[in-house]
């Protein structure tokens, strides 16, 4: 829109500078007017509007995922692992990232499919009203033709709107009346107001015509309305399908790895009560070794006692004995 109404701006600008001694001619167009007029922009503006509408929904719908997600694991957060909170906190990330892509991809301010899709729905339609403003200029010889969006007209008097012709050329082919006629007659009647029985009557006709195209065009954006909701609803059922057997999926590993984990634990705890168990019947077999290790040795010192003393009394015996003799 801006590179249009810059060309229609600059269009006759260096005619004016050849004439400047001379009452500059200026006209103006509303595209606002012209494109609420053409009833292909109106049905291609309300799909577009459907089609952003979806996309919109989806983002909401994957924000509600991520939010449900973040309070089902701080729910169950203190229940769950290391592990399993580490692979929750994966997921969600991985989901944020995948909802900031996508917004990207539809919304991005420079390269979004919405700036892009938005521009090409009007593209065609500028490229027309500047070649048709062209032949206006050159045919009427303006020395200006402004944009009246961009021109920011604080006022501006009727006989210098061009916008009308410029909606009745880019209708012709959809027009009996007009359909050929060249742009000097379109001019003419357009700034002609006194309308002979004949026009009135074509016009009446045209506008019947234009009626029954309407109502055609209703009704087969109705149906194509239709026909993107039952494709959005398959798509919405496909794809809670395609979530559910994903997330049964996941809980089916999730399952296996903590069954897994669980049986490599009772497996290491098992291990570790057999070595400690054998560890314990070492620990009372030594004790067991060193005891009655220490019981014979106590038995031995013992009976060595038993014996010096037996052999002390023996002599003592053998001392008595001898003692009477000698005397």
């Amino acid at each position: 829109m801006k590179k249009l109404r810059t060309l229609i701006l600059l269009l006759f600008a260096t005619g004016s500078l050849a004439y400047s001694q001379k009452p500059s001619r200026i006209g103006y167009v509303d595209m606002d007017y012209i494109l609420s007029h053409l009833e292909d922009y109106k049905v291609a503006s309300e799909q577009f509007a459907l089609q952003v509408a979806q996309w919109e929904a989806e983002i909401e719908k994957r924000q509600a995922k991520i939010d449900a997600e973040e309070k089902q694991l701080e729910a169950e957060r203190a229940l769950l692992t290391p592990e399993l909170i580490k692979d929750k906190e994966e997921e969600i990330a991985l989901l944020k990232h995948n909802l900031n892509a996508y917004k990207e991809q539809k919304f991005n301010a420079e390269k979004g499919e919405y700036i892009s899709q938005k521009f090409m729905l009007a593209k065609p339609i500028q490229d027309q009203v500047f070649n048709i403003v062209q032949e206006i200029g050159k045919m009427r010889k303006y020395d200006f033709i402004f944009e009246k969006t961009d021109a920011t007209m604080l006022f501006s008097n009727e006989q210098h709107n061009l916008s009308k012709v410029v909606l009745r050329a880019l209708k012709k082919k959809d027009n009996a009346e007009d359909r050929n006629k060249d742009m000097a007659e379109l001019l003419k009647e357009s700034y002609d107001f006194e309308f002979v029985e004949e026009r009135v009557k074509k016009r009446k006709e045209a506008e019947k015509a234009r009626e029954e195209r309407r109502v055609q065009y209703e009704q087969e954006r109705l149906r194509k309305t239709e026909e993107m909701k039952q494709q959005r609803e398959n798509l919405k059922a496909q794809r809670e399908k395609e979530q559910a057997e994903r997330q049964q999926k996941l809980q089916q590993e999730r399952e296996a790895q903590k069954a897994q984990r669980e049986k490599e634990l009772a497996e290491r705890q098992q291990k570790l009560q057999q070595e400690r168990e054998a560890l314990k019947a070492q620990r009372e077999k030594e004790l067991a070794e060193r005891q009655q290790k220490l019981q014979q040795e106590r038995e031995a010192q013992k009976a060595q006692r038993e014996k010096e003393q037996a052999e002390r009394v023996k002599k003592q015996m053998e001392a008595k004995t001898q003692t009477p003799t000698t005397k």
